[in-house]
């Protein structure tokens, strides 16, 4: 899998999961939409903007006539204290890339713009 593919999949699956537990769920238990507004979420590190880290293992894809990419041979992210393992580690020469993507989470009762 590509490195860009492998994120924006990531991200997106991030993203829509939130939705499908808030459609599951009554208004305003997952990321309710006064969440900014409180001040004992606010005290506890909460917030509807969340820290996606990664840490993806990728070796350099060489193509002839085209430029090459990045392919992940193994990656993790998470999200606070959750970490999910997505590919098993894997031998050869590669490079680890960490860093992390702030994600605006959608706020339950908010209207899903598409």
């Amino acid at each position: 899998m590509d490195l860009r593919d492998f994120i924006a999949k990531a991200l997106m699956d991030v993203v829509s999961g939130v939705q499908d537990a808030q459609s599951k769920t009554e208004k305003g238990t997952i990321v309710p939409s006064d969440m900014r507004d409180r001040v004992d979420i606010a005290t506890a590190g909460f917030s509807v903007f969340q820290i996606v880290d990664f840490e993806v293992t990728v070796r350099a894809d060489e193509k002839s006539g085209r430029e090459g990419g990045l392919s992940v041979v193994s990656g993790v992210f998470g999200i606070g204290a959750g970490i999910k393992s997505i590919f098993g580690k894997s031998a050869g020469h590669a490079a680890t890339l960490r860093f992390r993507v702030p994600v605006k989470l959608p706020k339950s009762g908010d209207e899903v713009v598409e």
